[in-house]
């Protein structure tokens, strides 16, 4: 994978990569059609929906001005969703802890396009109330969904509004509840694995399994929630962005394998594991707005199928790392990521 340019998956992940848009982002929106009424009940009192405040999100209003190739009408209906996973340790406190994962999922219609794009967690910021930089992801350990999308909208000048937030230790358990997730690792992440897997091991109150060989394997929840979480897997030929970048491809593999899992089961199944993952989740989506885009989706389900990357932004090739104030910051050219994220949301 090469880093700072889109990658795209082989075709098989690129089917997971459908189903994860249709289950986890759309899957609201199908099971009310689907399901009607009961699912309105159900599925979505399981939800925690909390709403931000948008006039305090720093949202650039102008950010049409700067896209090129879209019309106003096709610029509106890109849905670009901010996904945050906290790194809290406790699983029964899903909001404390720094954003451990800042991902957008960005869906474009007219290119029938698919995003996954990962900001490391180690980008230098300016966050309210702070006199010095720090890292992105201490925006949400200070003020939650509010502060960190309005970090992320400041830092880049971006108009993002939307957000699904999950805590991060608390997916092993899913991951336990579909018989673990198939990853290829490399000896020496096995070693990481093994030594960070205690944590959340102890967090669980299981017995401590250890990954007993490298290549494709099946870890556990907790081996799983290890292998996300830490970033010093190839630390001694690369520097620590690299580090933080290889955590980002970790956590979009991972993901990929859950999603692959899940695409596996029935309909009942699949509806057990949606209800387990949903009560981990909160956002401030209105799901009834993308109603009458479901159409679209289903019609040129083989278009988005053949048009599903992932990208780590800001790009390596502009920004570097330092040592400040005791801590390594991901420092990045804020103008050259703006570009980056508006040509990989809306212009391709």
């Amino acid at each position: 994978m090469k880093t700072g340019y889109i990658v795209k998956e082989s075709k098989k992940k690129m089917g997971v990569w459908l189903k994860v848009v249709l289950i986890l982002l759309l899957v609201i929106i199908l099971s009310i059609i689907i399901f009607a009424g009961k699912f309105v009940g159900d599925k979505l009192g399981k939800i925690n929906f909390k709403h931000l405040n948008e006039e305090d999100l720093e949202i650039n209003e102008n950010l049409y001005s700067d896209v090129e190739g879209l019309t106003q009408k096709e610029y509106d209906q890109v849905i670009n969703i901010v996904l945050l996973g906290s790194d809290s340790k406790d699983v029964n406190n899903t909001y404390s802890g720094n954003s451990d994962a800042i991902m957008i999922i960005s869906v474009n219609p007219k290119y029938k396009s698919i995003k996954l794009i990962s900001i490391p967690r180690d980008t230098a910021a300016y966050i309210e109330g702070e006199k010095k930089r720090y890292k992105i992801n201490y925006a949400f350990a200070k003020g939650k969904e509010q502060l960190a999308i309005k970090t992320i909208n400041k830092t880049f000048d971006l108009n993002l509004k939307e957000y699904v937030t999950i805590n991060i230790a608390s997916m092993y358990d899913i991951i336990n509840e579909l018989g673990g997730v198939e990853v290829n690792i490399t000896k020496e992440e096995m070693k990481w694995i093994n030594e960070y897997s205690d944590m959340f091991y102890k967090l669980s109150g299981k017995t401590t399994k250890k990954v007993t060989n490298y290549g494709r394997v099946t870890l556990t929840g907790e081996q799983a929630a290890a292998h996300v979480k830490e970033r010093m897997a190839g630390s001694s030929s690369a520097t620590q962005s690299h580090g933080d970048y290889g955590r980002t491809v970790r956590q979009r593999e991972v993901l990929i394998s859950m999603l692959n899992k899940i695409a596996s089961k029935d309909m009942g199944e699949i509806s057990r594991i949606i209800d387990l993952i949903l009560e981990q989740v909160t956002t401030n989506i209105d799901v009834a707005k993308y109603t009458t885009m479901l159409p679209e989706f289903i019609s040129n389900k083989n278009a988005y199928l053949n048009n599903i990357t992932s990208v780590m932004l800001p790009a390596l090739d502009y920004s570097k790392e330092i040592y400040e104030n005791g801590a390594y910051l991901y420092v990045t050219d804020s103008t050259k990521a703006k570009r980056d994220f508006i040509k990989y949301m809306y212009e391709m």
